[in-house]
């Protein structure tokens, strides 16, 4: 399952798969539930983990910049995280997010 979020006027997909999950894990070096904080770096890899199933290619750091772009369009931190959750739940991996 995804959750479609718009960055820039472009709609992306958000796809977690156990492999974006593992690699997101790698990276920060955290649970899953440590990642949903709502802080930056956290935000910045949720938004990461999940564009790499379709943009393997996507780095940390372009995924920054789409951070970026997202809260100059007017999103927020918590929007990228409650979007990520949404996801992360409609994949199976969230029991229960409230």
């Amino acid at each position: 399952m995804e959750e479609r979020i718009e960055i820039g006027g472009k709609a992306y997909a958000l796809r977690y798969t156990v492999n974006s999950l593992c690699a997101m894990e790698e990276r920060c070096g955290c649970s899953l539930e440590q990642a949903l904080s709502k802080d930056f770096t956290a935000a910045r890899l949720l938004l990461w983990g999940g564009l790499i199933a379709k943009q393997p290619d996507l780095t940390l750091e372009r995924a920054g910049e789409m951070l970026d772009r997202y809260l100059e369009d007017g999103g927020s931190i918590g929007g990228i995280v409650e979007i990520a959750a949404q996801a992360l739940e409609a994949a199976g991996f969230l029991q229960d997010h409230a």
